[in-house]
Parts: C-alpha cells; structure tokens; sequence
C-alpha cells in the first residue's frame, strides 16, 4: 500500500512540474493579462474624501472584476467579443456616474446636500480568459456652506452595496484640519490600483466615514491615477492564471486546441487535489462504508458531472442575461451543498447506532457495526453534494470562450477540465479503498485487538466527521471569512 502511495505521490509531482514546464514555456505567446487579485466575482469599490472650506470632493473609483465587467459590457451592448462602441461606453459612464451620486449621502452638521458628478472616465482593462476587467472613475462634487467653525460632515455609500468586494473610504483635509476621523488618510490598495496581499483574503468594508472639520490646513494635491496591479497567487492559481491567459489567444490551430485541452485536464487533476469540493467529507464516506472499486469510480465521476454541468449552466445563464449576480449564487450552492452533506451524515449516523445497539443487544457487544454497501442511488447523492459548487476557473475559461466567438472551444476545455478533476477523485477513491482493505485484513485476527476496537467504530467516526464537515463547508459559505 505504501508503494502505491509513493507512485501515486511521485506521479503527480511529476504532473505537476511538466504542467509548470510547459506552461512556463507558452506564457510568453499568452496575452499580457491576470486574474483579478479578488477574485473573478468582485466588485470593488473606494471613495476618497477631500474637504475644502467650501467643497466636499470626491474621487470615486469601481474596479469590477472579469464577470461583473463581462455583465456591464453586455449592458453596454457589446456581443461576444466585439469591441464596445463609445457612444454606448459614454453613456454608460454618464448613467453609472449619476447612480453612483444618487447612492452617496454627504451631511454637514446633520443637513444632507447634493451630490454632483463633475467627470468620468472608463476603461476596460484585459482580465482572464480573453475577458476584459472595468474601472469607472467618477468625479463628483458636494458644495457646502462656507465652514468657519468646527463641523461634522457624514459620509455613507451605498452603491453596489449588494455586491461583494473591497470596500474602502478616505478622508484628507485640504485648507482645513481633520480634527477627528473615522477614515484613515492614505489608500492601502493605491486606489483600487495595488491590492495588498495580506488584505485578500480579509478585504476591508468600510462604506462611510464621520469627520470633524475645522478651518485652516494645508492645501493637498490629488493622487495619481493607475491600473489595477495583481499580488498573492498561490502556485494552482498562478499557472491556471497563465492558462487563461494562454487560450485567449486569437490564432487557433488544431495543435494549440489539443495542447490547450491537455493542459485543461491536467488543471482540472491539480485543481481536484487541491482544497475543496467535499472532499475530506466524500473520503470519509468511503472509509466508514463497505463500496467496491466500481462505486468508488462512480462517486468521483459523479462530482465531476455535477460540477461541469454546473459551470455550463452557469455560464450559459450569465450569457443570456444581466440579472444574474453569481457572487449571490455561490453562497447558497456552498450551503446546499453543506446540508446536503450533514443530512446524509446524520442519517450514516443514525444508522450505524441502531445496528450497534442490535448487535449489543444480540450478545455481540465487540461486533463490527458496519453499515450496508453503498447502493448506486445512494452514491448519486454525496457525489451531487460534492460537485454542487462551479469552480470560478472553468467558468471563466468558459465565458472567454463565448468571449471570443468560441463557444464550443469554451465547452470543450470545461469538458477536459471536469474529465481532469474525474480522473483525480476517481484515484483518490481508489487509494481509499485500497487503504480500508488493509486496515480490515489487519482487524480481522485477534492480533490487533486494540486496531479492533476502533475498527468497530469507525462508521459511527466518519459518520460524526461527515456532518461536522457538511457543517463547516455549510458555514463558510454563509458566514465571511
């Protein structure tokens, strides 16, 4: 079994470097482009404040990752690929500008006062896959009365407020003296420009802001202006990052689509490995119940299935339409998922006591209370479980595709991404039954006797550790990191 196990560790690190290999060896021909440092759902959002004597000016920058920018764009009309036309990226900067100043309220001395956008500019930079990314900067103004005394000015904003993503406020005076702040006065992510990688997986949220205001200060000069910068990819992410960075290219041959495909199975095996899917919670559904090879087989291929068809689903719905806000659809399929996993551990559990109290209750208190084989329709519900949450990824290696007028090319490499993933469950169920035949041959005699006593209640164990796992999955979703 330990020899198995090496081969099977040895086999993947070399996967693992030949993928790094070969797309080190591409990346070069790859578009100069990355994904965006929060994730391909975010919807940033950052508001400098800067108080003059007689104007509250603020500079308002919306950073929208791959799919909330692929939805913005297909608002402005644009199809496919295509290029968007600037009278419709007009007004859509002249319309997101004036909701952005409907969403802001500004007080002074608890008296509201009108917001007023005084410019705007758009751009679209390259994310992944071929999508673009989108960056709105509205310049907006709040004329106040002359402030001659102390003062207190609010600030709340509220726009994208549904959305997720960073949120971040600053306050400077200018010719007057912040005398407190609730705002700190530098912008740790440079504008939505340099997102600090300590910060990712714990962004701020800070929507308003409270200052007191006196007269008098220096006068400042506004910041400079840039582009989004991209920090903290971790080694899967980097290189499924130079992956779809590589299939936007515009120069498809036969060769590079079958190149493409492979890599997309080896991603799709890499990204199986990786944290995630259940899995922890499908292998302690193995172990604590008696399947063969062949259902083992099924279980992996199962979550393959679910989760491909869920990306094309997902992908053909924001396709079609702009009313669907995926980073809302992602927590509730990670709690159903989560549930789904605690119910069927709680009926394993179940289970498993009432045999054990039948066997007690027959003279066998030693007896192994182990629960009946897994029966097809029984391994169809874990496997949906498993495979109920789309990976961001492949659903942006889908929508590159369509991007690019490609959409059987993006169906494809998601199909080779699934039959990647399939092919890493399907061995990791394999070693795990691999595994629990050795541990039974050893429990078998009277030579383990200690081995024994914890074989027999292994299913009642894993049962325990499918509904803490069906829980934990449940409450990540729902609950912020």
């Amino acid at each position: 079994m330990a020899a198995v196990t090496a081969r099977v560790a040895a086999c993947a690190v070399r996967a693992c470097a030949v993928v790094a290999v070969v797309l080190g060896a591409v990346a070069a021909t790859a578009a100069p482009a990355a994904a965006h440092p929060l994730g391909n759902f975010t919807s940033n959002v950052y508001a400098g404040l800067r108080v003059t004597p007689e104007r509250v000016l603020i500079d308002h920058v919306v950073d929208l990752a791959e799919i909330p920018a692929l939805q913005a764009r297909q608002d402005m009309g644009a199809r496919g690929g295509g290029p968007v036309a600037p009278e419709a990226a007009a007004d859509y900067r002249r319309d997101e500008c004036a909701r952005v100043a409907e969403a802001i309220t500004v007080r002074l001395d608890g008296e509201a006062h009108a917001v007023t956008v005084t410019g705007s500019r758009l751009t679209l930079p390259p994310g992944q896959a071929g999508l673009a990314t989108l960056r709105l900067e509205c310049d907006l103004v709040v004329r106040v009365p002359a402030i001659r005394g102390t003062a207190r000015v609010r600030f709340r904003n509220r726009y994208l407020d549904a959305r997720i993503g960073w949120r971040e406020v600053t306050a400077v005076g200018d010719g007057t003296t912040l005398v407190a702040s609730t705002a700190p006065v530098d912008s740790v992510s440079r504008r939505l420009t340099a997102y600090p990688q300590g910060r990712l997986g714990a962004p701020p949220d800070r929507r308003g802001a409270t200052l007191t205001v006196s007269p008098g200060g220096d006068t400042v000069t506004p910041g400079a202006r840039g582009r989004p910068g991209v920090t903290g990819l971790g080694p899967v992410d980097a290189w499924t990052d130079e992956y779809t960075a590589l299939i936007a290219r515009q120069d498809l041959t036969p060769a590079f689509a079958l190149l493409a495909a492979v890599l997309a199975i080896a991603l799709g095996a890499l990204h199986a490995a990786a944290p995630g899917h259940g899995k922890t919670v499908m292998a302690a559904y193995l172990v604590g119940r008696q399947g063969s090879a062949r259902q083992a087989a099924a279980l992996g291929l199962t979550v393959a299935v679910t989760h491909t068809a869920g990306v094309l689903a997902l992908g053909a719905l924001l396709s079609a339409t702009q009313a669907v806000a995926p980073e809302r659809l992602y927590p509730w399929l990670g709690l159903a998922s989560g549930l789904l996993f605690a119910s069927i551990g709680a009926g394993l559990l179940r289970r498993s006591l009432r045999q054990r109290h039948a066997h007690r209750r027959h003279g066998h208190p030693h007896a192994h209370a182990t629960p009946p084989a897994p029966t097809w329709r029984t391994l169809a519900v874990p496997g949906l479980a498993g495979g109920m949450v789309p990976s961001p990824s492949a659903l942006v290696v889908l929508l590159g595709g369509i991007a690019l007028g490609r959409a059987w090319y993006g169906v494809a490499l998601v199909l080779a991404y699934g039959l990647g993933m399939a092919a890493t469950l399907v061995g990791a169920g394999y070693l795990l039954l691999r595994a629990r035949a050795g541990l039974e041959r050893r429990t078998a005699g009277q030579a383990w006797p200690r081995l024994s006593a914890i074989w027999a209640a292994l299913p009642m164990v894993t049962a325990g550790l499918i509904v803490v796992g069906g829980v934990v999955i449940a409450l990540r979703a729902v609950l912020p990191v």
